[in-house]
């Protein structure tokens, strides 16, 4: 059987207080707890997502660094012809992880807005008389309704751009990693046809 996602637990208390207001006490708890459930996923999300970029940038560091020093050394690109070379190409990856980064953080302060909007929606069904409870609960469930569709739409959004950017980084590190394993000497040519491959792929 699959889990309940939060989207599930929320429906399910909603459903819960409209068909019985006697426990509409008991089950406030519930909200609080999802809502902080909710805050714990974001702050694990946001410590996964800063791991992978840092990992990815470290991978892109290092393999650059290994193809400018063999350029180097073998006296085919100075270092400062090779960072000027490349720079079009690495500025587009690191457009792209901006874009990821914006995106995903956006996402972020969209889950903070929607802990905060539970928890308000909450209280003011609890200070709230009996008679006017259902009125106010249909139109907490109609709110919470399009909260969470506008909250996985965000989440979608987010997802695309960081698969976007690593699609891209993996294409760059391939073809560098295939130039690096050559059992010859890499001349100015061979990274220069690279970046033209790379240019009219990625852009």
């Amino acid at each position: 059987m699959e889990p309940h996602t939060t989207q599930d637990k929320n429906t399910d208390f909603i459903e819960t207080l409209l068909s019985s207001f006697e426990a509409r006490i008991e089950k406030i708890e519930t909200v609080f707890s999802i809502s902080e459930a909710v805050t714990e996923s974001s702050n694990a999300l946001l410590n996964d997502f800063r791991n992978s970029i840092k990992e990815l940038r470290q991978e892109r560091v290092l393999v650059n660094s290994i193809l400018r020093e063999n350029l180097a050394k073998c006296g085919s690109l100075r270092k400062n012809d090779y960072d000027i070379l490349m720079d079009d190409v690495f500025q587009l990856l690191n457009d792209k992880e901006k874009e990821a980064e914006n995106q995903f953080y956006m996402y972020l302060e969209n889950q903070k807005s929607m802990v905060h909007f539970l928890r308000q929606g909450i209280l003011e069904i609890k200070n709230t008389s009996l008679d006017e409870n259902r009125a106010k609960i249909e139109e907490f469930k109609a709110k919470l309704d399009i909260t969470l569709k506008a909250q996985q739409q965000h989440k979608k959004q987010a997802i695309t751009k960081f698969l976007e950017f690593q699609k891209i980084h993996k294409i760059i590190i391939n073809n560098f990693k295939k130039l690096i394993d050559k059992d010859v000497h890499i001349f100015c040519k061979d990274i220069k046809n690279v970046k033209k491959h790379l240019i009219e792929e990625l852009v």
